[in-house]
């Protein structure tokens, strides 16, 4: 009788190791494979995508130059892809200047869509530059553009970000270039 009770746990045993041989592996590729694919798609779309893939950041002042043309044109819907296109690249090089610029003319166009149009976007990645920059002029820019377009309270929260500790800029920038199109009456 001891014999049949370990043959019996033998044999359920070896169907025990039956299944977990063939069903954990075939789990474990699919588990596997599922978690790979995402990544190796991006990888591929990362490499076809040239926004993603970009060799060196575009200068902003000629793209805001041709949608400054088009505007003057009437061609309204290029001039605000180019004003958008102007920001973005302001933004991927971290210029503050560039950023107000585009956010003003973007403004001119849309008008004032309260803190989440364009232009509001385009001005708290500016305020971040600046502050980043360390530039006491760029917060001054944003903070002024951002009382233009009416919102005083952003304004003065965009200012007190200012650190006593920032090196002092030379003076002469005149930002009314750049605040073209800013104003809450548009």
């Amino acid at each position: 009788m001891a014999q049949n009770i370990a043959i019996a746990v033998r044999g359920h045993g070896t169907q025990a190791n039956f299944s977990t041989t063939w069903g954990v592996p075939a789990c474990q590729a699919t588990a596997y494979i599922a978690a790979v694919m995402p990544l190796l798609l991006m990888i591929v779309l990362a490499s076809q995508n040239p926004d993603v893939n970009r060799a060196e950041i575009a200068d902003w002042r000629p793209i805001i130059a041709l949608a400054d043309e088009s505007s003057s044109r009437g061609d309204l819907y290029q001039a605000r892809h180019l004003y958008m296109q102007g920001g973005r690249a302001a933004s991927w090089g971290g210029d503050w200047a560039g950023l107000v610029a585009a956010a003003c003319r973007i403004n001119r166009l849309d008008g004032t869509d309260g803190p989440y149009s364009p232009a509001f976007s385009f001005l708290i990645r500016a305020s971040m530059a600046a502050e980043s920059g360390q530039s006491r002029q760029g917060v001054a820019t944003v903070a002024k553009s951002l009382s233009l377009l009416g919102a005083d309270e952003f304004a003065s929260a965009v200012s007190a970000r200012v650190q006593p500790n920032w090196p002092d800029e030379a003076a002469g920038f005149d930002d009314r270039a750049l605040l073209e199109g800013c104003s809450s009456s548009n």
